[in-house]
């Protein structure tokens, strides 16, 4: 079985850029060694066959149109930041690695799409932090995550065997989870006064939104009025919550074939030095000899 390696590359560079700002307030291009730090470090975990790294799109996405006020409150980001996103996107190019973004869907249902596409005949795995993609871990599907706990393992990789243990809930309830408790990252406000214990508590017992609305008469006065207030912004965040996998992508597998190939290109170590990656020289160095 082949491994194909989905980056949520958006969300990796936001949190290089911020990680970067935290260590030098003028960063220079530290966001960009970051970055590279990250992924190579996965790749070479990894070593897959297939390699992807999804962007958002610019502007408004899909979303947007269900709901105005989708993702409203976040602050713009610095200009630096897509500065860096270019350098970034850049090296990608000379490094044959494939990346893409589409104007009006975000990187998640990039990748959700080639999960849903290959996930049967492929081991996945998902490099992200974001709870949206945990909805993908399936029989072939891990996200892999930072470890914050107090092992030595630098990330951990969620799956099927430990998903319920780390959120006492599956991975086809995430959508009815943030339907009742919300995110504020995205600015969905679920179920007013229903939060994460509740919400819990509620799909354990009756395995989803729909299922818990045909029960109300199970639940407290209090709580069916509450649900029965918020129904509306309820189904609408599940709905919002629930990642697109059918993006249209025109390309085929093979086009995401990697090998140490990728890096037998003298141009991709004038391109870092150019931009004063020399420790990312170092390790790509490493991998491949």
């Amino acid at each position: 079985m082949k491994t194909i390696l989905l980056i949520d590359a958006n969300l990796l560079l936001f949190k290089s850029f911020y990680a970067a700002t935290k260590i030098n307030p003028n960063p220079n291009n530290l966001p960009a060694h970051l970055f590279f730090i990250t992924f190579l470090e996965i790749l070479k975990a990894e070593k897959p066959d297939y390699v992807f790294l999804a962007f958002d799109g610019i502007g408004k996405t899909k979303r947007h149109e269900e709901f105005e006020q989708y993702k409203s409150g976040r602050t713009k980001a610095p200009d630096e930041l897509y500065k860096q996103k270019e350098i970034i996107r850049e090296i990608l190019d000379v490094m044959n690695l494939k990346h893409l973004s589409k104007n009006g869907d975000e990187a998640d249902d990039l990748i959700a799409t080639l999960t849903n596409k290959y996930k049967d005949n492929n081991k996945i795995l998902i490099l992200s932090e974001d709870k949206d993609l945990l909805q993908l871990v399936d029989k072939n599907v891990s996200v892999i995550q930072k470890n914050k706990s107090k092992s030595n393992e630098r990330y951990i990789k969620i799956n099927l065997d430990n998903f319920y243990e780390i959120y006492n809930f599956y991975p086809h309830q995430v959508i009815d989870y943030k339907g009742m408790a919300g995110d504020s990252s995205d600015n969905l406000p679920g179920i007013k006064g229903v939060g994460p214990k509740t919400s819990i508590q509620l799909l354990n017992k009756y395995n989803n939104l729909e299922g818990i609305y045909e029960n109300l008469n199970n639940l407290s006065q209090k709580q069916k009025e509450v649900f029965l207030e918020n129904k509306e912004y309820a189904f609408m965040c599940k709905k919002l919550a629930k990642l697109n996998t059918s993006v249209d992508i025109d390309f085929d597998l093979e086009y995401l074939k990697f090998d140490n190939n990728n890096f037998q290109n003298e141009k991709i170590f004038n391109n870092l030095e150019n931009f004063k990656l020399k420790k990312i020289i170092e390790i790509i160095k490493k991998i491949i000899n």
